[in-house]
């Protein structure tokens, strides 16, 4: 069986977010099911990252930079708003604003 995880790349923001907000969306589940007090906001908390990172990953690109002169391979971060995109960052900033009002 091929390993499904060795094409798994960590290049840019959305990545590195992705991964920390979705392991802490995990942990965060897991004591809102065993009954902590805590565990609604900081599950929404994480939530709302985590959708905010993957409105990040839709929107990311990287292209060459046109000003690279001769054999220069230079690649530079860009952004293509898109209503998806867009639409998951709203969603996490909400949640992320309202788990920190609940959390207060």
């Amino acid at each position: 069986m091929e390993n499904p995880l060795k094409n798994i790349e960590f290049k840019v923001w959305p990545d590195y977010l992705l991964a920390v907000s979705a392991l802490l969306l995990v942990i965060s589940v897991g004591a809102l099911f065993a009954g902590a007090p805590l565990g609604l906001p900081l599950s929404a908390l994480f939530g709302g990252f985590f959708l905010f990172a993957i409105g990040g990953k839709i929107a990311h690109y990287k292209f060459r930079a046109p000003e690279a002169k001769g054999n220069a391979n230079v690649w530079v971060s860009g952004w293509r708003h898109s209503f998806v995109a867009d639409c998951f960052a709203l969603l996490g900033v909400g949640l992320i604003v309202w788990a920190i009002w609940a959390l207060s």
